[in-house]
């Protein structure tokens, strides 16, 4: 449990901006009872720290995985938060130990949750397409709520040539007038792959329509059709896997 609370008090891209992004992957077979230890917990921390966390909550599409997620500006403020957390933690506990029926919250909470960890990645500014989200209001990015999450591992091309042809696809969209909204991430410390890129979405449905209006447009395209066939020939990565997210409107803290 110390460990669970130490990951949560660091915690793609909601209220407000960071230049890094942390995940925490957390497991429930009832996301209700682990709330009633997680919701108390947050409060906690909110009230010893005198100020919002920042973290919203997505739960992977069909499963019981859920990621806490939060913006972090710099790897300084990861390393002072982490020092910050260490120094509040008795504090902290105090005030949790006072919640009502806490010893039965927390034996519910270890019967359906697992905490599998957490990441740390940094956006690519040069990669990505987020100003727009970023000058909206917080109701307005409020409405997206979906994530499609695409994991890369790099071919024997290397980074350097997976980068280059990310920026091709950014210039074919640029003269074509696709525009929506995405980020390039790279990992500072995770395993799943190499990179990792979050589009963003009003909902799945709304995401599907929209790749698919791209698409139409990209592939009437010569240019594009061209950079295609070779990256068909030529790979510079390859897809690991992929995620549909959800935000939970219910668990922001």
């Amino acid at each position: 449990m110390k460990n669970f609370i130490h990951v949560i008090t660091l915690i793609f891209l909601y209220n407000g901006y960071g230049q890094y992004i942390q995940i925490n992957e957390f497991e429930s077979e009832d996301m209700k009872v682990s709330m009633d230890l997680i919701n108390p917990m947050m409060s906690a921390m909110k009230e010893v720290s005198g100020k919002d966390l920042n973290m919203v909550t997505f739960r992977k599409e069909e499963s019981n995985t859920y990621f806490f997620v939060r913006a972090i500006e710099s790897l300084q403020q990861w390393v002072d938060e982490d020092k910050e957390g260490e120094e509040n933690g008795p504090i902290m506990w105090q005030k949790i130990l006072q919640v009502d029926n806490i010893q039965e919250k927390f034996q519910a909470f270890l019967d359906v949750s697992d905490n599998k960890g957490s990441r740390l990645y940094e956006i690519l500014d040069e990669y990505s397409n987020m100003t727009e989200y970023f000058q909206m209001s917080i109701e307005e990015q409020q409405e997206y709520k979906y994530r499609r999450i695409v994991l890369y591992d790099l071919t024997s091309a290397g980074e350097q040539a997976f980068l280059a042809n990310q920026k091709t696809w950014m210039e074919a969209d640029k003269k074509l007038g696709v525009d929506y909204m995405y980020a390039l991430l790279k990992p500072v410390f995770a395993t799943d792959s190499d990179f990792m890129l979050v589009l963003l979405d009003k909902s799945r449905f709304d995401y599907h329509k929209n790749w698919s209006d791209r698409m139409d447009k990209r592939f009437s395209d010569p240019g594009f059709n061209e950079n295609y066939e070779n990256i068909q020939e030529s790979p510079v990565s390859t897809v690991v896997d992929e995620w549909n997210l959800k935000l939970l409107e219910e668990y922001k803290f």
